[in-house]
């Protein structure tokens, strides 16, 4: 039941299961701890290839939904952009591999 709770504290993510693909072949969720959420969470939903932003509670403030027509891409040029967003602090990026 502990990993249950500590899943709670993310309760954005709870349901997160969607049957609708993003449309891209590379995508990823970057976990972001930020100085400012409310600014972060504004900039990051303006880039391109950020399909969606959620702010959070716990270690985390933000969980950007990114994608891409190749991973090269999608490192090169989204993620290095989400870093230079004023406010972000760290990232932790997370590849994904298949959506169910």
């Amino acid at each position: 039941m502990d990993s249950v709770r500590g899943f709670r504290s993310y309760a954005s993510l709870q349901n997160r299961k969607s049957s609708e693909k993003n449309g891209y072949p590379a995508s990823a969720y970057i976990l972001i701890r930020s100085s400012d959420p409310a600014r972060a969470t504004s900039e990051l939903s303006k880039l391109a290839g950020v399909e969606s932003v959620i702010g959070t509670t716990g270690e985390l403030d933000v969980i950007a939904r990114i994608g891409a027509e190749n991973r090269d891409s999608m490192f090169s040029s989204i993620v290095k952009q989400v870093n230079g967003v004023p406010g972000v602090k760290s990232t932790e990026t997370l590849p994904t591999f298949a959506q169910f």
